[in-house]
């Protein structure tokens, strides 16, 4: 039942963000003629994408022994900090993770890339944002199943289970090679940068709406990981590295083949005048690494 009341509050909150946008863009939300649409190309390779992370998921097995035990660098320290150990709990954190994960995705690739622009009367919108969001989610899912299969990482907890008699968790025998990259996190992030990169480029909200919908997907996305490593699913550096990659396949991804093309067309730079806002790669002097979201309100 709390899962259920949690799924149905956050879809109400994800709607309500939306009451703005349909009057905001209306008859502006448009694809501007600058920007690549999908041609040939690009469904051959989202076909080809789908049929290969299908393919890696049914056909090549996990290894029957781990390539990759115990943590690196700040691994233990961090899980030894902040892990959960009441089953009970361990198992809410990370249902909790799925919660915000599958709340990540149905913001973009339901409510932003569909809802909004049909409702604005943008159809060809909302079918080359949904492509994309495909193109996107597949290539993750290909990625991180492939390194799961090769890198064979013991989760963290597999070695409670083996070494202490008595451990309990009903996760000890699934998945115990699957810890690098975290699918989890990398899956969030993906829908993050997808996310940033829509908004970024068209007032699918309007205004201040736009910026605070990629810091609602990023929000959405740092709490799976940090879920992840709290219900003692995934180390931190599983986490970090999924994050890297889901951020920079989501959001790299649409602008190298379509949003670098051509600027902001004229409505869209008049509708985000009351936020002018970018990713920004590297951060600040203060945190260097990473990205930051920066602009003028």
């Amino acid at each position: 039942m709390t899962t259920k009341y949690a799924l149905t509050l956050i879809t109400w909150l994800l709607v309500s963000m939306a009451c703005p946008a349909q009057a905001q863009t209306d008859k502006r939300l448009k694809w501007n003629d600058d920007w690549p649409r999908f041609r040939t190309i690009g469904y051959v390779l989202t076909g080809a994408s789908v049929a290969s992370a299908l393919a890696v998921t049914l056909f090549i097995p996990y290894p029957d022994e781990p390539k990759w035990q115990t943590g690196i660098l700040f691994d233990d320290a961090v899980r030894t900090s902040i892990r959960v150990h009441d089953p009970a709990h361990r198992d809410f954190v990370r249902r909790a993770s799925d919660i915000t994960l599958v709340s990540s995705i149905l913001h973009v690739a339901l409510l932003d890339s569909v809802i909004v622009p049909l409702a604005a009367g943008s159809p060809e919108v909302a079918s080359q944002l949904t492509l994309m969001n495909l193109q996107a989610f597949s290539l993750n899912t290909l990625f991180a199943t492939l390194l799961f299969k090769a890198v064979a990482r013991e989760r963290p907890l597999v070695r409670d289970c083996r070494d202490k008699p008595g451990y309990e968790d009903p996760l000890c025998d699934s998945g115990e090679y699957a810890s690098f990259p975290s699918s989890h996190t990398s899956t969030a992030f993906t829908a993050a940068g997808l996310s940033c990169v829509h908004h970024q480029y068209l007032p699918i909200y309007g205004g201040a709406w736009d910026g605070v919908a990629c810091a609602t997907s990023l929000t959405l996305a740092f709490a799976t990981g940090l879920f992840r490593i709290v219900g003692d699913r995934h180390y931190a550096t599983d986490v970090i590295f999924g994050a890297i990659a889901g951020f920079s396949l989501g959001y790299l991804y649409p602008w190298l083949f379509h949003y670098q093309y051509g600027p902001l067309d004229r409505e869209t730079e008049a509708t985000q005048s009351a936020l002018n806002w970018a990713i920004v790669p590297g951060g600040s002097a203060e945190a260097p690494y990473g990205f930051s979201i920066a602009g003028d309100f």
